[in-house]
């Protein structure tokens, strides 16, 4: 009798050395194994952000984006077309010398124009009009949206106003909107005239500080 239960116990003992020893490495292993990175959400928009819009763009390099993919720092936006040989000529004068006499840094400001036109202006087209008026690639882009849904979407949202005419123009009014980094709107000034506006250079002065 004394016999089994010593040989009991020794099976009880090799029992537990073997579960044991499988048991060590998955242990370890799981120890070892790295601790999955914890990835932060990013900050949700506020109510009133411009960039819960999603709107499909094309620029005049021929690089597709998202106007949302702008958030991030402020932005100067407006609309025009690329035939357009009244209003839009003077807009894109005023930008230039806005921008002239606020003398951002590389990346700090950017100027984005929309075509209000997406079944005529393309990339091709867009290129075209930058070099000729000579706009700067680092601060301003020219870009067309997809489809005329979302060119009247983002119109909207900027509250510009347009209509297309029997000739082809395009009647529409003159707004250009300062936007800060999560896309609430600064500012805006619907001046049609070669100078800066003097209010608009301030508030955009501002949001560079």
């Amino acid at each position: 009798m004394a016999i089994s239960r010593r040989f009991k116990r020794s099976l009880i003992g090799v029992a537990l050395g073997a579960v044991v020893n499988f048991a060590m490495p998955s242990l370890l292993w799981a120890q070892d194994a790295p601790t999955a990175p914890v990835i932060a959400s990013a900050p949700a928009l506020p109510a009133d952000s411009l960039y819960a819009l999603s709107v499909p763009l094309i620029d005049a390099q021929g690089r597709s984006f998202d106007f949302q993919e702008l958030a991030g720092k402020p932005l100067l936006v407006t609309m025009f077309y690329g035939d357009c040989t009244v209003a839009c000529p003077i807009i894109m004068q005023n930008l230039q010398r806005t921008m002239a006499e606020v003398k951002p840094q590389v990346g700090q400001l950017s100027v984005l124009m929309v075509s209000l036109n997406p079944e005529h202006d393309n990339s091709a087209s867009l290129l075209h009009l930058s070099q000729k008026h000579q706009l700067d690639e680092q601060f301003f882009r020219l870009a067309v949206s997809i489809d005329d849904g979302h060119t009247r979407a983002l119109a909207a949202a900027l509250k510009i106003k347009y209509r297309l005419l029997e000739n082809g123009e395009i009647s529409h009014n003159t707004r250009v909107v300062l936007l800060d980094a999560r896309g609430q709107v600064l500012a805006a000034s619907t001046q049609l005239q070669a100078t800066p506006d003097p209010l608009l250079v301030k508030e955009i002065r501002q949001a560079l500080q």
